[in-house]
């Protein structure tokens, strides 16, 4: 059996100038290393340090070397580390009785300077030094075991032992993924004895998990389970979790994962390789955690393995390694390995971007002695221990560039005549065979700059090269019908800028330019390192803009290449892969946004496969600084504030007019991948885009995007989140939303071991299977504040190095009970998405919104002990006000202490927030009653201390105290406001005032005319028709002589008196008439006259049974509106606090990303109504859901109407059939082969979706074939 052994552990430091090698032997007295300098391979330096002796047998090695630790330069580390894999926890003081001692574990620091050894420490494990470039002469350091990850940061200029003091280590857990894959687990008892296995291989498999988990400054935890794929990325600097890949894997991927995973980081950290098992490798986007492309591998012979995988040329290329067993027919079990090489480009839409060549010289590699890869250079070790590049490899650099080796050299067009045309051999050609001649019908005078070169022997191929273009078009017919109806555009490539020709060199279908416009170059080589997807999506960018300049002028030519340049673009939109790798490297989207191409983004954005979608584009960021030379014609360097596509759409919208529907295609694609795939990653450009909504004047989109299911269903991955039994008991008895003050990061290990026992002791309850589940806010930096620059913070805290440390705790008291904190933010633009959102909408609908109702009350519990204190400081207020009128002097003397300090806290209160908000502040109900029940008190206390002589009488001070002590305990119910439960009430109060209001003025008003009526009649009414009550004194005793039988009381009444005649002024007049609503008919029955009854029936009809019946109706709807409403009133009062107590500079305030867990009932409600106002608005625009859903299939797009290009891949006349089938999903056989590669394993690399395909097609055509077998047998 052919294999290949390690020797010696290998490592490279991480800014990759100097390789350490270490070879260990049975009995190690003394460490001896091998240094080498990557600039000079030839030489090595060799470094010995003696230490005790360690008996070899049963140990795994790991070796480190970190950077410079000195300014010199001449310093490094070495660590060594040195453990028994059998140990399920390193712990020191473990014995092993069954193998007559203690496991062995040890980590020695070696100096290079100086060779001595700088500590040892008993931890063992997988040993890194991390590439921290943030200090000079800091050192971090890592060792991972079974037990966790140990850390320590250590400053060359402190002489300490690494991990001497546990207090100064930082312990972290292994994550729970992770140490389910490291536990052993209870195996059955089999019936038959089983073949006995090496006592060493779940030790092994522990061991590749470690060694595979740690890729450069990231631990990497891979788990899969029920088809999904979850990879999640730590950083070893501080532990947080800095991505989270997901994945859902096809129907026809294995169940089961096979060998262990291979990572691998691009150097600019963009993009994460992924190898899960040996079938297939998946490239995420580092930015956003979404995936990108998997490519599923097939073979024909034997059992293909992916041992390692590599970026390479600048992160252009991916340099894959297979492992393939032969089995040999004469001997049993035995076979033979071939190690083949892999160069895959990534970027190019070349037909061989995947190159293999099987290798007669194989690299010792295994899954814990990869290649060494560091700052795009790479090396591996021969058997005799010496380093070399790999890419000196001969088999590597034979298939590291995708040139295709022809015979024949290049011809150089010299003579660069204009408008001249030449043949593939540089020599003059007829005109008359032209494929194509006005290429740029822009320009008013067509005797513009053009040359053109035939680039085959039939002249069936042309390039075209003009001032703004460079073209290639062929005829897609035989030469016999050569017909320029069947023409096509095969490249594209434009700008805005005349180019200028350099250099030209042509050959059989390839072409080499070299060009300039101004101040840059570029090179392109056709078809080898060109991608023509993004030069179409570039061109129709550029053709849009000369399209606005031309005018009506030569419409019809344009329209026409637009049109081919457009079938060019949908050719590779079923090439999935390439359409996602250039997404992710040009801007594509951008391109096509600025074109206003809204067919076909809405066609790319709704590319169905199995009725689903294919999700070909991914949304990316751009750089903050972009050159310009395609726009500005100085080609000069401008900062550039879009940094999204998203962007690009709303800006398009304001400065060009552009329509809505573009944007809106954008919002529906992010959020409805967003819920169909339960990934927030679709929406991390979203956040940034919100605040330029608003700007523009788009606030019904910001509404219409909250509407989303995405934001009430997202749910969150929770083991790296480590809640606490506490926080989930709390959010299953949430009655609306519990938020979580957790952020996703490796576990920290505690050293008190009381304090953790402590810890279990409490914890030890388990949670229930019923617990609710955990959401998350499906907007990543939605509460985070953009960076200003030479900001100066107005809050005091932050200058607190200026005061003294003896008067900090003095001063921390007086702030926090005297200084209200001032505003951090000047202006919109420098609020947070989250704090815009608040800030503009004033609604209720969009505090409906789960996420919203999250954030409120995750930053709520940040803002409530400000809120405690501001409303204890108001009861102590009124409170003292109210005593202070007491006649007990001790309670009066506290009071005049109490209310003056109290009252110059609110004071001082209004003002910060009047200049904040300014005056429109007191436009609000809570926010005037708030200002006068501040002011009101202390005027009158100032009147009653300071301004004794000036007596008011009892009836003018009384009814002022009295109006006063209202207001305040109005201004105290108020403020119950910010709870759940009283807000609704004081919510649904204020909400049927404003909603009654327009109404109840109408009321008045007829009050108003049936008392001046009323006030008219009985003031000029004659005295006959008053009716006086008369009173007749009756003597019923027997006393014979009556004194009293004839007394008769009668009542005397002044019409001009108020209390005898409700009506004798105006104002009394429509007091009374008001009151007939309440069924006060006072002194009416007194007046006998039909003018009076007449007026009074009216006011009964109009007044009583008309106005107050519908009152009580719009009350009624008020009510259930504003019980609708006043769920979240509450989270809207709280927006008050929120605002004014934000700190922009505080990360744990602001994180990244918000967890909750809401009340499930809650969000079905949510997703109810949302589903019915859609249906509502659809309704109302005339359109039926049903027949939205099948627009949206896009049916009409069919994929094969443009089978007659899909052959032209620059492969020539002879492989044009199956030049389909190559393209992007590279299913290639290739030509930069050696010979002695003919018998190489064809491997095919396959995009996931038409590999899926292709498996279904085959299982369907075998079941077919079975029933037809059936049927007719």
């Amino acid at each position: 059996m052919e294999t290949l052994s390690f020797d010696s552990c290998i490592a490279i430091s991480p800014d990759g100038k100097k390789i350490v090698t270490f070879s260990p032997v049975k009995k190690i007295k003394t460490l001896e290393f091998k240094l080498d300098d990557i600039n000079n391979l030839s030489s090595s330096e060799s470094i010995s340090a003696p230490i005790s002796e360690v008996n070899n047998e049963l140990l795994c090695w790991s070796i480190a070397i970190s950077n410079c630790v000195d300014d010199i330069g001449n310093e490094r580390f070495i660590a060594l580390s040195c453990f028994d894999t059998r140990l399920e926890t390193n712990d020191i003081n473990k014995k092993d009785e069954e193998h007559g001692g203690r496991y062995f574990s040890q980590t020695w620091v070696i100096s290079t300077k100086n060779s001595n050894e700088i500590c040892n420490s008993p931890i063992g494990g997988v040993i890194r030094f991390l590439d921290v470039c943030s200090a000079k002469n800091r050192i971090v350091i890592i060792i991972v075991n079974k037990s966790g990850i140990y850390k320590e940061t250590m400053s060359n200029n402190i002489k300490k032992r690494f991990f001497s003091q546990p207090s100064k280590i930082e312990q972290f857990e292994l994550p729970q993924q992770l140490l389910i894959c490291l536990r052993p687990r209870p195996r059955p008892r089999p019936r038959l004895r089983p073949r006995p296995r090496p006592s060493q291989d779940k030790s092994q498999n522990s061991l590749k998990l470690l060694y595979t988990s740690i890729i450069n400054n990231y631990f990497m935890v891979h788990s899969f389970e029920n088809r999904k794929q979850i990879i999640e990325m730590y950083s070893l600097i501080t532990g947080n979790l800095k991505m989270l890949f997901k994945r859902h894997e096809s129907s026809v991927a294995p169940d089961i994962i096979r060998g262990s995973p291979i990572f691998a980081i691009s150097q600019k950290e963009k993009i994460l390789a992924f190898c899960r098992g040996n079938s297939s490798i998946t490239l995420y986007f580092m930015e956003n955690g979404l995936e990108i492309v998997t490519k599923q591998l097939e073979g024909q012979r034997g059992i293909h393995k992916i041992v390692d995988i590599n970026f390479i040329d600048d992160d252009s290329k991916l340099l894959i390694i297979l492992e393939e067993k032969e089995e040999k027919e004469d001997q049993v079990e035995n076979f033979k390995i071939h190690q083949i090489f892999v160069v895959w480009d990534l970027f190019t839409t070349f037909e061989n971007s995947i190159r293999q060549i099987e290798t007669s010289n194989p690299l010792k590699i295994d899954v814990t002695h990869r290649l060494l890869n560091s700052r795009g250079k790479m090396f591996a070790i021969r058997d005799n221990g010496d380093i070399f590049s790999v890419f000196d490899h001969k088999d590597v650099a034979s298939i590291r560039n995708s040139t295709t080796p022809s015979e024949k050299k290049m011809t150089e067009i010299r003579d660069r005549v204009d408008h001249a045309i030449y043949n593939v051999d540089g020599k003059s050609s007829d005109t008359s065979k032209l494929i194509i001649n006005n290429v740029e019908p822009w320009h008013p005078n067509k005797s513009y700059f053009r040359i053109s070169v035939y680039l085959d022997s039939t002249e069936s191929t042309q390039l075209i090269i003009s001032s703004n273009t460079i073209q290639v078009w062929k005829y897609n017919n035989t030469i016999e019908e050569l017909d320029k109806r069947d023409r096509v555009l095969e490249y594209i490539w434009a700008r805005n800028k005349e180019i200028e020709i350099l250099e030209l060199k042509v050959r059989e279908r390839e072409f080499l330019l070299e060009i300039s416009a101004k101040d840059s170059t570029r090179t392109i080589h056709w078809p080898n390192n060109v991608n023509v997807l993004e030069g179409a999506c570039r061109a129709l960018y550029v053709l849009s803009e000369k399209k606005i300049e031309a005018g009506q002028e030569n419409g019809n030519q344009i329209k026409y290449l637009v049109e081919c340049t457009q079938r060019l673009v949908r050719k590779y939109i079923t090439e999935y892969g390439i359409f996602r790798l250039t997404s992710i490297r040009y801007p594509i989207m951008k391109y096509l946004i600025i074109g206003c191409q809204e067919s076909l983004i809405k066609h790319i954005l709704n590319k169905k496969i199995n009725r689903k979608n294919s999700n070909i584009y991914i949304p990316r960021l751009y750089e903050k600084t972009i050159h310009f030379s395609d726009q500005d014609n100085n080609g000069s360097t401008k900062p550039d504030p879009i940094e999204s596509d998203l962007q690009y759409a709303i800006l398009c919208i304001q400065e060009r007019g552009n329509s809505t529907t573009i944007l809106k295609y954008l919002i529906d694609y992010y959020a409805d991948n967003a819920k169909e795939y339960n990934n927030y990653g679709w929406m991390f450009t979203v956040s940034k885009a919100i605040p330029l909504l608003y700007d523009n004047n788009l606030r019904e989109f910001v509404q219409y995007l909250f509407k989303k299911p995405c934001f009430g269903i997202t749910e969150a991955y929770t083991p790296p989140l480590h809640i606490k039994p506490y926080d989930q008991r709390k959010g299953n008895n949430a009655a609306v939303i519990y938020p979580l003050a957790v952020k996703p990061r490796l576990a920290l290990k505690s050293n008190n071991t009381s304090r953790l026992s402590l810890k279990n002791l409490f914890t030890r309850f388990q949670t229930s299977r019923n617990d609710r589940k955990v959401y998350i806010v499906p907007l990543p930096d939605f509460t985070v504040y953009p960076i200003q620059k030479n900001r100066d913070s107005k809050d005091l805290g932050n200058n607190i190095g200026n005061y003294s440390k003896y008067f900090w705790f003095l001063f921390t008291f007086f702030r926090l009970s005297f200084w209200l904190r001032q505003k951090d933010i000047d202006g919109i633009k420098s609020m947070s998405p989250f704090h815009r959102v608040i800030y503009e909408e004033k609604g209720y609908e969009i505090y409906q919104t789960p996420t919203i109702m999250a954030v409120l009350s995750f930053k709520w519990s940040a803002a409530r002990r400000y809120f405690i204190h501001h409303i204890i400081m108001y009861i102590l207020y009124a409170i003292s006000y109210t005593l202070a009128f007491e006649s007990n002097e001790i309670i009066v003397s506290i009071c005049f202490i109490v209310f003056p300090c109290t009252g110059f806290y609110l004071i001082v209160t209004e003002i910060v927030q009047l200049k904040n908000e300014g005056w429109h502040r007191y436009m609000n109900v809570y926010n005037v009653f708030e200002l006068g029940s501040v002011l009101l008190p202390l005027a009158n206390f100032i009147y009653l201390f300071c301004f004794k002589e000036i007596i008011l009488p009892d009836s003018v001070f009384l009814p002022i105290y009295a109006f006063t002590d209202l207001v305040m305990w109005l201004e105290v119910l108020f403020l119950l406001r910010y709870f759940e439960v009283p807000g609704r009430f004081v919510y649904i109060i204020i909400s049927i005032l404003n909603n009654v209001l327009p109404f109840f003025a109408f009321m008045l008003s007829a009050v108003l005319a049936f008392g001046h009526a009323m006030f008219i009649l009985l003031k000029v009414i004659d005295d006959s028709s008053l009716h006086y009550t008369t009173y007749k004194i009756e003597d019923t005793s027997n006393s014979s002589s009556s004194l009293y039988s004839n007394i008769t009381i009668k009542q005397d009444i002044d019409r001009s008196y108020r209390h005898d005649n409700l009506y004798s002024s105006f104002f009394s007049s429509v007091e009374s008439v008001f009151f007939w609503t309440n069924g006060r008919w006072d002194q009416l029955d007194q007046w006998d006259n039909y003018a009076i009854d007449v007026i009074s029936i009216l006011g009964s009809i109009i007044l009583v049974l008309i106005f107050q019946n519908m009152l009580i109706a719009f009350m009624n709807g008020a009510f259930d509106q504003a019980n609708k409403e006043s769920h979240t009133a509450a989270h809207r009062y709280r927006t008050k606090f929120i605002e004014a107590l934000e700190k922009p500079d505080s990360e744990k305030d602001n994180p990244r990303y918000i967890y909750y867990i809401p009340d499930p009932a809650m969000i079905d409600t949510w997703l109810k109504e949302t589903k019915k106002e859609e249906e509502q608005k659809l309704r109302l625009m005339g359109e039926n859901l049903a027949e939205l859903t099948e627009s949206t299939d896009f049916d009409d797009y069919c994929d094969d109407d443009y089978n007659c290009d899909d052959n032209d891949n620059g492969d020539g006349d002879d492989n044009q059939d199956n030049s389909k089938n190559e393209g992007s999903s590279s299913t290639m056989e290739p030509k930069s082969i050696e010979p002695n590669t003919t018998n190489c394993d064809k491997f095919l690399f396959i995009d996931e979706e038409i590999f899926t395909l292709k498996f279904a097609s085959s299982k369907l055509s075998k079941k077919s074939k079975r029933f037809n077998n059936e049927y007719f047998k």
